[in-house]
């Protein structure tokens, strides 16, 4: 059991670990602060777990830091185009509910539905976006393309990411506390269900490469 307590035992292995996850979804949180920049620091978040905390390589401010400057102008660039469309769907959507308030409208009810049924394949789409750019070299257009593809090719796993970040956000608005370390949980729980699906569109060459298999 002493084990555990040594430098190299499980418990503060584990301790690490945990530590390095709140950290990197702190750091996310206050990037994500001037709104813009919400996909840079998605991007910089991913690829700092999967270096950092998954794979155990480079520092942990090191990797975000150059990962953020790295995709910095296309995560911005991409995640403004996400906004403007977002932005447009949240106002007919709010709009539609204001006449539904006023009186009954089929055609309100409708536009309703359908708008935020485009909302969340756009939210969807924006769930694979920033891994993608972590890990591929694509123009924006073939980036966002992707993004739908993947979105719909892997619907129920969409569906299940979106609910995690629901419920992180829900539990951040009931336990104000877990500011501190839901982001990163969440962040962790969207990197392990996330890189199975980027791996199937990997070459050979890239898992080996990205394995550490070949350097």
């Amino acid at each position: 059991m002493g084990d555990y307590f040594n430098i190299d035992g499980g418990l503060v292995r584990f301790l690490s670990r945990a530590s390095d996850i709140c950290i990197i979804g702190i750091i996310w949180l206050i990037c994500c602060l001037p709104i813009v920049t919400f996909g840079a620091s998605t991007t910089a978040a991913y690829y700092t777990i999967m270096k950092v905390v998954k794979r155990q390589r480079g520092t942990l401010y090191r990797e975000f830091i150059q990962a953020l400057k790295k995709n910095f102008k296309d995560s911005v660039m991409i995640h403004c185009f996400y906004l403007i469309i977002e932005g447009f769907l949240v106002f007919n959507i709010y709009h539609a509910y204001q006449v539904l308030e006023t009186r009954d409208s089929a055609m309100a009810l409708n536009q309703l539905f359908i708008y935020a049924a485009f909302l969340l394949l756009v939210m969807g789409a924006g769930i694979y976006t920033y891994p993608a750019l972590s890990r591929f070299s694509m123009k924006r257009n073939e980036l966002i393309q992707f993004s739908f593809i993947a979105m719909c090719r892997h619907l129920p796993i969409t569906i299940l990411l979106i609910a995690i970040f629901l419920a992180s956000f829900g539990v951040m608005v009931l336990l104000p506390v877990g500011i501190v370390f839901m982001p990163g949980i969440c962040l962790y729980l969207y990197s392990l269900i996330m890189e199975p699906v980027l791996r199937k569109y990997m070459t050979e060459e890239m898992k080996k490469q990205w394995d550490g298999e070949e350097e």
